[in-house]
Parts: C-alpha cells; structure tokens; sequence
C-alpha cells in the first residue's frame, strides 16, 4: 500500500418546483478527485509522480426529475440521468517475455468510460381515495432504460496474436418494464 494525498473540489446547483401540477427539480454537479501518491522515503510512486483522476472522478453530472399530476388518480414521473465515464487505464501496447503476451497500460486512469446516459418513465394510478378505508393502494408502470443505451459499467481487455481486443460489460443495456402494485394499511387520502 502507498499513502498519497487526495484533492477532491467542485460545487453544485439545483432548481427545485415543489407546488402546482408540474414538480420536480434540475440538479448539476461539477467535481474533481485527484491524487498523488508517492512515498518520498522510499521512492516508490504511482503514475510516476504525476496527479491522476480517482476512481471516483466524474466532473460532469446532470438529473432532471419531473412529475406531473394529471388528476388526483393519475400522475407520470421521468427522470434523466447523465454523469461523465468513470477514469480507467487501457492497454496501449503489447510486449512479449518468452512466450507471453504481456499488456502494457496507460497511464493511470488517463483514459474514461462513455459517458452515463438514461432515462426512466413511470405512470402511477392510485386507487379508491376515500378518507375512510382499511387499505390505500397504487398501482405503477415504470420503464427503467427507456433508450435501452448500453451504458459500459466496466471495460477489459484481452491480448490474442498481438491484437488486443476490448470487451464492455453493461448492465441493464435494454429497457426493463415494471408492473407493481403497492398498498398501505390505514386512511390515506391524497392531496
């Protein structure tokens, strides 16, 4: 292990609409996470000396959340998520030692992953609103990935005949549909 010192800074800004039949808010995050680790007894470094982005380092994110109440019953909700591809190394070179292939890397997290991109729907409609009753129930459709974007959660590479091949794994790269049926006990009457 290697101690180093993290400078992490950034601001951000949000617009909220909490009344009316149209809610919901706007948000945008600006942020950087850079480190430089080295051991000044020992010598030993990483990235040779030079600051390189954390893992966590996503300077640009954006989400957009909105709801609107058609009537007392129906109501639809979206939400917009982009955030700027997570810091990774690729190989930039192969070299061979006897028999082997061997990958040679970037500099650390010089390189990032596509950018994170998605957008959900969901339509809600609640069922009998009487002020006076033992269950208050609501059903939801909702649409997870409405694009089906195949958003790369992890990138690896592979070395075959001196030709390095690259492999993204996404999760969830289609869009997911949901039916659920939520309930509470007790007298719920909505606003």
């Amino acid at each position: 292990l290697l101690q180093g010192k993290q400078d992490s800074y950034g601001f951000e800004f949000m617009l909220r609409k909490n009344s009316g039949k149209l809610t919901g808010w706007l948000s945008y995050c600006y942020s950087r996470s850079l480190i430089l680790a080295e051991d000044r007894l020992t010598g030993e470094q990483i990235n040779f000396g030079r600051v390189y982005p954390s893992n966590y380092d996503q300077p640009h994110s954006f989400n957009l959340v909105s709801n609107f109440r058609a009537s007392r019953r129906i109501s639809f909700s979206a939400i917009v998520a982009y955030s700027t591809g997570r810091p990774v190394s690729y190989p930039v070179a192969i070299y061979y030692s006897g028999n082997s292939q061997v990958l040679h890397y970037s500099e650390r997290n010089e390189y990032r992953l596509p950018d994170y991109f998605r957008v959900d729907l969901s339509l809600n409609y609640e069922g009998n609103l009487l002020s006076r009753k033992l269950l208050h129930s609501t059903w939801m459709l909702n649409v997870y990935n409405l694009t089906g974007r195949k958003n790369a959660y992890s990138v690896y590479f592979e070395a075959n005949e001196g030709v390095i091949q690259g492999y993204k794994l996404s999760i969830f790269g289609r869009p997911i549909i949901t039916l659920t049926w939520n309930f509470k006990f007790g007298n719920y009457v909505s606003e």
